[in-house]
Parts: C-alpha cells; sequence; structure tokens
C-alpha cells in the first residue's frame, strides 16, 4: 500500500537532473531513432496522434512526469488532469492521474474513478512511463485499483484486483508481498467492520477546526489547554507566501486554545515557538508546561522540547542523548512523571520502517541511550505515535504491521508485571479505518482520548475529534490533584510559589509551580500512596495536608484552591477559602475525626482513622453525633430519603484482636451501620422510609507488610478507618 507521512516532515526533494535530461532527449527525438525501423503502418499511427493531440502533448507530460519524481504532487495532479481531459480514453493518462492523487490524502477518495477507467482496458507488460504515445495501463495499475477500492470500503472488489494481480507478477516483484499484505488487512477491515465497537466521537467544533488541516491534538493532563498543529493563514498572514510547493498548503504551526470557566473552548493562540519551517506538536507535560515538538530542517526531521517561561515559550531545544540523528525521528512521549521517553525513529538497526524507542532519565538528568522497544510492539512495517497513559502501564501508538485494517491503526499495549509490553490489541472499527488513523491521545481518566481524522461532515479537510471509549478498553484508578493558587484581584501570582508532594511509600519528593497564566496547577497522583503536600512560597511553607488515594478506586479529581489576600502577601500566610464543594476528607494523624455538612446539596460525611487494631469508635463521639445531626437536617429539610454509603477499611499489618484483616474492616463496617440505625431510629426516623443504606465496601490496602510496624506506621494508619456519607436520594 502506498505509505502516506502523517505530517508533512517532508524528506529532501532531489531532483534527478541527468534523468529527466536524457529523458526529454530520448522522447523528442524518438521518431528520428526510429525512423529507419518504421512502416507505412506505424506512421500513419503516428500521424493520427499528432492530429488528435495539441503540439505541446509531448512536453506537458514529461513536465508531469517530473512533477511525479520530484513528489510535487498537487501539481503532478493538476498537469495530469489537463492531459487526461485532452483523451479521457488513455488509459495510462488515467492511470497516472489515480496513481497520484492517491498521493494526496484530500485526494484519496477522487483517484477510485480514474484507476477503474485505466483498469477495465487492456494492460500492458511492456510499460514505459516516460513515453507519451502509450496509451495502455501497466499491470501494475491493479495494485492501486486495489489500494483505491480498499480506501472506498469496496472490500471483496479490492482484494479480487489484488489476487488478479497476484497472477499476472512473479513472486519477484517488488508489489507481489504488498498485495498479499494488503489482502490480509483487508480481511481484517471487513472483521472489524462487521463488528463494531461502541465509541462515541465528537467534533470538538469550529472554534478549533477550520476550513483546512488541524490535526495532531495533545492535552494538559487536566484538559485545561489543548495544543495542535494548523495548516491555516496566520491571522496577521505572515505566513501567506510560506507554502509547501508540492502540497500548495501554508506549512505547519502550533496553536493553543483554552478553556474558559464554563468549559468551552476559546479562541486558538499562535505559539510565539513557530518558526518559517514545519512545527507540529508531538506531545505536552501533564502539568502543561513542558511542550515536546517536531520541526523539519532540511528534511530530516528532528525533536525539540520547549518550556514555559511565564506566559512565554522558550526556543525549542534539541533533545539530547541519541535520540536525535542524521535518520528520521518523528515522534516523542513522556511519562507523567517525567522519567521515560518515548519516540520514534526509523534509524538503521530497527525492525523495519519506523520503529519505537525508550530512554530513561539518568541521576544527572541526562537521558539515556535509546533502546528498541522489540519485536512485541516493533514491526517490519511502520510504528508511530506513542503516547502513555497517565499511570504509565498502557502505551497507546499507530501501526502498519499488526492487524491493522488499512494504513496507520491505533492499538493499545499493557505493561506486564515483568516489565514487559503484552501483545498489542487493536482498537477496533469506527475509531480505526482504512485509511490513516494516529495521534491518538487518551486522557487521565481512562474513558476519554482526542485524535485527528478527515470525516465526512466536518469542518474542514482533518479534523480534532473527543472519544468517548467503550468500557472494555481502559479504566484508570488515578487521581488528579487539580489546583489553583489565587492572587489578590489585581495583583499577579507571586514568581517563588511551589508544591511539593512527597510520596509517603518512598519519600519521592516532586516539585510544582503553577501557571503564570492563571495559577493552576496538576499532579498525578498513583492508587495506594499517601502524600504529603507542601504548598510554599519563597523558604516558608504557608500550607500543608495529607492526601491517601484508596487502591480500590475509580478516577478522581481531588480539588483545591488557596487564595492569597493582601495579609497573606505581607505575612506569608495565606488565608484558605473552600467552596461549597464536597471535600475528599484525608488522614491527618493529629486530626484523625473529620465532619463534612454541605446543606446546599443535602451531603453529609464523617471520618474516622484508627490507630492499628483500634477498632471501636462510640456513639457519644461529639463528632459522630455532629454527624447524625446533619443526617436530621438533610431529612427535614427537604422532607426526603437519604442514602448512606459506608466504607471500612484496614491495613495489611497482622492484626492482634481478629483472625484477619477481612474480618476486622468487616467487623468495622458492620458496627458503623448498626450505630447510625440506633441513633436515627431513636429520632423516629424509619429504615427504609427515611434513610437506607447502599452497598458498603470493605477494603484491605497498601503494602505488603515487611515487619516495619513502628517505622511506616504514619503509612499504615492512613488504610485504618471508616467513613460514611449520606446524601439526598435523588428524585427520578
Amino acid at each position: 500500500m502506498v505509505i502516506a507521512v502523517l505530517k508533512s516532515k517532508s524528506k529532501k526533494k532531489i531532483v534527478n537532473s541527468t534523468r529527466f535530461l536524457k529523458t526529454l532527449n530520448s522522447t523528442n527525438n524518438f521518431q528520428m531513432k526510429r525512423f529507419g525501423l518504421l512502416t507505412l503502418l506505424s506512421l500513419w499511427v503516428a500521424a493520427s496522434f499528432a492530429q488528435m493531440a495539441p503540439a505541446d502533448f509531448g512536453s506537458k507530460f514529461l513536465e508531469a512526469n517530473k512533477l511525479m519524481e520530484e513528489k510535487f504532487w498537487n501539481r503532478a495532479k493538476d498537469s495530469w488532469l489537463e492531459l487526461a481531459q485532452m483523451d479521457n480514453a488513455n488509459a495510462n493518462l488515467n492511470y497516472k492521474l489515480g496513481y497520484t492523487m492517491l498521493q494526496i490524502p484530500n485526494s484519496k477518495s477522487q483517484a477510485l474513478e480514474y484507476l477503474q477507467l485505466a483498469a477495465s482496458s487492456e494492460l500492458t507488460k511492456k510499460y514505459d512511463p516516460f513515453d507519451p504515445t502509450e496509451r495502455k495501463a501497466p499491470v501494475e495499475v491493479l495494485y492501486y485499483l486495489g489500494y483505491a477500492q480498499h480506501l472506498n470500503y469496496s472490500l471483496d472488489e479490492a482484494i479480487s484486483s489484488y489476487r488478479t494481480l497476484l497472477k499476472k507478477i512473479p513472486e519477484k516483484h517488488n508489489l507481489h508481498a504488498k498485495a498479499k499484505r494488503n489482502i490480509e488487512m483487508i480481511e481484517e477491515a471487513k472483521l472489524q467492520v462487521a463488528n463494531p465497537q461502541g465509541f462515541i466521537i465528537t467534533n470538538v467544533g469550529p472554534v478549533i477546526n477550520k476550513e483546512t488541516n488541524d490535526f495532531s491534538p495533545v492535552l494538559s493532563i487536566d484538559q485545561s489547554a489543548m495544543f495542535y498543529t494548523s495548516r491555516r493563514l496566520r491571522t496577521d498572514t505572515s505566513n501567506s507566501v510560506i507554502t509547501d510547493i508540492d502540497t500548495g498548503e501554508f506549512r505547519e504551526d502550533i496553536y493553543v486554545s483554552y478553556k474558559d470557566q464554563a468549559g468551552n473552548w476559546t479562541s486558538p493562540e499562535l505559539l510565539n515557538l513557530n518558526s518559517d519551517e514545519h512545527d507540529a506538536t508531538l506531545s505536552v507535560s501533564p502539568d502543561g508546561q513542558t511542550l515536546f515538538i517536531y520541526r523539519d530542517k532540511e528534511g530530516d526531521g528532528q525533536l525539540f522540547e520547549s518550556k514555559l517561561i511565564g506566559e512565554t515559550w522558550g526556543d525549542p531545544v534539541l533533545l539530547g542523548s541519541d535520540i536525535n540523528t542524521s535518520a528520521w525521528e518523528t515522534h516523542a512521549t513522556i511519562s507523567a512523571d517525567g522519567n521515560t521517553l518515548y519516540f520514534v525513529s526509523n534509524r538503521n538497526g530497527g525492525k523495519g520502517g519506523r520503529d519505537i524507542y525508550r530512554c530513561v532519565k539518568m541521576p544527572n538528568g541526562d537521558w539515556s541511550k535509546a533502546l528498541n522497544l522489540g519485536p512485541t510492539i516493533n514491526t517490519p512495517y511502520e510504528e508511530d505515535s506513542p503516547f502513555l497513559t497517565a499511570d504509565g502501564r498502557t502505551l497507546y501508538f499507530a501501526s502498519m504491521g499488526h492487524s491493522s485494517m488499512g494504513g496507520f491503526d491505533i492499538f493499545y499495549s499493557t505493561l506486564g508485571e515483568d516489565g514487559e509490553w503484552s501483545k498489542p490489541i487493536h482498537m477496533g472499527y469506527p475509531l480505526n479505518t482504512v485509511d490513516d488513523d494516529a495521534f491518538f491521545v487518551p486522557m487521565a481518566d481512562g474513558r476519554h482520548a482526542y485524535y485527528s481524522s478527515a470525516k465526512e461532515g466536518g469542518y474542514g479537510l482533518k479534523d480534532i475529534y473527543e472519544v468517548e471509549l467503550p468500557e472494555s478498553i481502559n479504566e484508570s484508578s488515578l487521581a488528579v490533584l487539580k489546583g489553583f493558587i489565587i492572587p489578590e484581584p489585581g495583583k499577579d501570582l507571586p514568581n517563588d510559589i511551589r508544591i511539593l508532594i512527597t510520596n509517603i511509600k518512598t519519600n519521592e519528593v516532586t516539585e510544582y509551580r503553577p501557571r503564570k497564566r492563571d495559577g493552576g496547577y496538576v499532579a498525578i497522583l498513583q492508587p495506594c500512596i499517601g502524600y504529603h503536600i507542601e504548598y510554599i512560597k519563597g523558604k516558608e511553607i504557608f500550607h500543608e495536608e495529607y492526601v491517601n488515594v484508596p487502591c480500590e478506586t475509580s478516577y478522581q479529581e481531588i480539588e483545591r484552591e488557596v487564595y492569597l489576600m493582601p495579609v497573606a502577601l505581607v505575612q506569608d500566610q495565606p488565608i484558605i477559602v473552600e467552596k461549597p464543594k464536597k471535600e475528599i476528607l484525608t488522614f491527618d494523624e493529629k486530626n484523625p475525626v473529620k465532619v463534612q455538612f454541605i446543606e446546599e446539596l443535602g451531603y453529609a460525611e464523617f471520618s474516622r482513622f484508627f490507630v492499628y487494631d483500634f477498632k471501636d469508635f462510640g456513639v457519644e463521639e461529639p463528632k459522630f453525633q455532629e454527624f447524625i445531626s446533619n443526617i436530621k437536617k438533610i431529612i427535614d429539610m427537604n422532607k426526603g430519603k437519604v442514602t448512606v454509603v459506608i466504607e471500612s477499611s484496614a491495613s495489611k499489618v497482622p492484626s492482634r484482636k481478629f483472625k484477619n484483616n477481612e474480618d476486622l474492616t468487616s467487623w468495622r463496617n458492620k458496627t458503623a451501620q448498626d450505630q447510625v440505625v440506633s441513633e436515627l431510629k431513636k429520632l423516629g426516623y424509619k429504615e427504609g422510609q427515611h434513610f437506607a443504606f447502599a452497598e458498603s465496601r470493605k477494603l484491605v490496602q497498601g503494602k505488603e507488610y515487611e515487619n516495619d510496624r513502628d517505622s511506616m506506621r504514619a503509612y499504615y494508619e492512613q488504610y485504618q478507618y471508616i467513613n460514611l456519607k449520606a446524601e439526598l436520594e435523588q428524585q427520578p
């Protein structure tokens, strides 16, 4: 199948001048060279051709051939179309026009008509592509006809064309193996189309997508910023003369759009780092402050990174180590912790074509030497556009190998406990199509993603789409900490604000800085881990907290807001202002018992952390009574029914008073339910009428016990708790 480059990423266009001069001379003089051998019949044929075609037909024919060899496909298409209109019964012209159209992403669908005309007449094995008197199409037209039929979902017809071709060409022919491979892909396409997956694919709309090509979206982990590539005319028209001579399009530029408070994408802005070359988005760090880009310099293609400094992007810097070579590097993406980089290169020594490689960050901050991911991921065909999920456990990438149904398809592989990637799984139709599908960017929740595609009904040539994934694909258990540090109205955010997040399990510390634009910051929190979060201005800690992410949990977003009021700027002591919203009650050894009541939401919560085997909590506890009183307020104010959810938890430290920790957490759960029932009945409420219990959760969490009870006390105690939530039952 014809390999279409996913982005411009153009290689050097070297013109073989000697070859074209020889071709031109031999063609202009072909009648003179053959004159002594011509019969009266051949003279009559030549005369008839001269009468039919314009005097400049031969020179136009040679010029179109030259444009093809230089890969100026759009200009070649216009030339072949002009010639085909002069002689629409000429199978050779229809073949060349159809072939050229297949090289142009926006013209592929139009190629089928001309290739069908070319293949419908007698074919020749003695084909001279540079002879303007040639009227027959070569037998190879069947290959490109099959490709065009494949792209138009005429799958059985495509198989028939390929099989006819295989009968006409020897096994050593360069298209023989390709035709057999394409038949395999068509069989896969038939299977996938017959069993579509439950994707919900939605165009992100005309604010982002214009009438041009818009593609390769990458988003910050909180989805507040989308960086993408566009071939539109800049607002200031400064790129009006910076175009591709082969496609006629404007060169690639990078844009960014931010979500407003209502969750809508704002008008995109041209990034300051764009050059007069092709600049394309690759990926962005989770916090949205490091952007990886592709820049085409002299056709080799190289990978850069740019850092956000205040509100300006710094000059792109080449990625170090052996990431960039004299080969073609096309893509790079980084893990959420910033310690692993995956990139794409077609360097020598790979498995074939473009392969995916991995580098890890060394203690000195440099990248290690590149390591090929191996034959499980890489194939003899092409791989590109890897993206890693926020938890680092799933790798999405595009491949022409594996079980592709045509062109690049999107696959995913999961990381096993042995550190090896699993056999890739095809994402399915209609996400994957018979044409190129790539640059699939998963979101942290595991339920959504973004990608670009040339679908019917879009706003332009290629548009950006949001994808809602079926539940069978992947579900995240991560938590995302989304916070804002908000300065005094009219004041700028201080430059010396930092957020330090310490993994209590490993003591690893990660530093984050709020965005200058809006004071926002974002961090990925792994399950089964507790975190100590410190908010620092200068050298002073002005606020700190503990956050625990349970093991058995689904994706959640933890939101924080810190307001810097005038007094805080002087005393380095900000005032923490809480919005009326649900707070995640986390472990705090100084304050192990907490309650929460949100009257506007009809919501009450009680959280109690225990010290090791401490199992009892009594109805006499003031905060438990406060929780019961809050439930009473919800029932009385709303004249409704309250649903109570109980979650109990134990660590994996051996229990002295219970047979096992499963018995301990079950006892806690039942005790909590009995006490709620008892207290609410005392107030005159009936179970089933005024309150009810949802399915309870009984957890045993945390790392395996390693006889480290005392040294890891703070860690284990965060998994010893009882949590009760009461919420007004919503009426249908």
